[in-house]
């Protein structure tokens, strides 16, 4: 807002304002409701790359980067304004997201296909997916056969039967980091304009959502969707997410969050992010380029044979080197996270986490690294 940036259309220009409410409205009026959806959703990204907070990629010799690329609002000294309905070369239009976006979206639909696989087209890995849209999903456990069931509402209520669940796999919030709810309603602005969507709700946000600057209030919320995560898991189930933060308290935060809803932290691996090279991170004195994958069990289906912070540091010494030598320069904040997310696996109870930034301080000389060893030409050629 110090820019003055006071309202969702001065996010636009003129030009960009009539050419997007001429589509918007063409959609809006489009029968099929089920259609009608699809093409609102791609809209949305059309909304990405055509507004004055874009820029081109590289020396503006590339394509157009969208506003979002930095996960923040970054007002561009140079904006540009891209062709909203698009030509052949342009990027980020309405016509070629269509192509690249939903119409692929629906050829991987009716053939599933590696991402990388033997051909140009990729292989073939499945039978293709049901498409039912429906406003729930079962609630008696009786899935269709090759459906995917999506739903958009709050995480700590899913009203999913007990145990019928085998794998929970998700990227909560950063505690205080990425405002993914604030950056919601630069889209919603434009959905309200669709009838049947009420106009006097002006944000998607709500009270439960599980983002907060305050640590406490963070992982209260964020214990409340575990605890569901814990009631729709079989026994046997598994709880796995990333997670990463630079301060302690965000740490402490997540660790309270999972004991105290009944899980217990079986193991962790560090993997690079996305992101590394953008602005919050390139700015930072000690820049994180690592996410902690974090893997979870119930604690009271099985004993648990949790390992010494002794036992634990090591570990954690063992995967940096691996990072080390597969070529990744490390800062001190990596090492930190890299330490939080094996220490979790020493902890049995929430009361213990209050521990846990000391032992992290205290094991972090010990994870120090030399110099990495010379490597040979094959392995600079993989790496570098």
């Amino acid at each position: 807002m110090s820019y003055g940036f006071t309202a969702w259309r001065d996010f636009f220009n003129d030009r960009q304002l009539l050419a997007l409410g001429w589509l918007h409205g063409a959609i809006a009026r489009i029968a099929d409701p089920t259609a009608r959806a699809a093409l609102l959703t791609l809209f949305s990204g059309v909304l990405e790359f055509n507004n004055m907070f874009a820029s081109y990629k590289g020396e503006g010799t590339g394509a157009v980067r969208h506003m979002f690329s930095h996960h923040i609002l970054k007002p561009e000294r140079t904006p540009i304004e891209a062709n909203v309905w698009g030509t052949t070369k342009s990027s980020g239009s309405f016509s070629n997201l269509f192509r690249s976006r939903l119409l692929r979206a629906i050829e991987y639909r009716h053939a599933p296909t590696e991402v990388n696989g033997k051909s140009d087209k990729g292989k073939v890995c499945a039978p293709a997916f049901s498409g039912e849209v429906a406003p729930a999903w079962p609630t008696d456990g009786r899935f269709s056969q090759r459906a995917i069931y999506l739903s958009c509402d709050d995480s700590a209520s899913t009203g999913l039967p007990d145990r019928s669940i085998d794998l929970v796999v998700t990227d909560p919030p950063f505690f205080d980091n990425v405002h993914y709810s604030e950056l919601a309603d630069f889209f919603y602005a434009w959905q309200q304009l669709t009838p049947g969507i009420p106009g006097n709700v002006t944000t998607t946000r709500s009270p439960s959502e599980v983002q907060d600057s305050d640590a406490d209030s963070f992982a209260a919320k964020l214990r409340n969707v575990f605890y569901e995560c814990r009631r729709i898991l079989k026994d046997d189930g598994l709880l796995v997410f990333t997670y990463h933060h630079s301060r302690d308290e965000g740490w402490k935060a997540l660790a309270d969050a999972v004991l105290g809803s009944g899980f217990a932290v079986v193991n962790s691996q560090p993997v690079k992010a996305e992101m590394s090279v953008a602005t919050p991170k390139s700015q930072a004195k000690e820049p994180i380029q690592l996410d902690i994958i974090i893997v979870c069990r119930k604690q009271s289906t099985a004993e648990i044979e949790r390992p010494t912070i002794k036992q634990a540091t090591e570990a954690a010494k063992a995967k940096l080197r691996r990072l080390q030598a597969a070529g990744f320069s490390l800062s001190r904040n990596d090492h930190r996270i890299v330490l939080h997310g094996q220490l979790l696996t020493t902890l049995h109870l929430p009361e213990e986490t209050d521990h846990i930034a000391t032992n992290v301080d205290t094991g972090l000389e010990i994870t120090e690294l030399d110099p990495p060893v010379s490597r040979n030409s094959r392995q600079i050629l993989m790496f570098d």
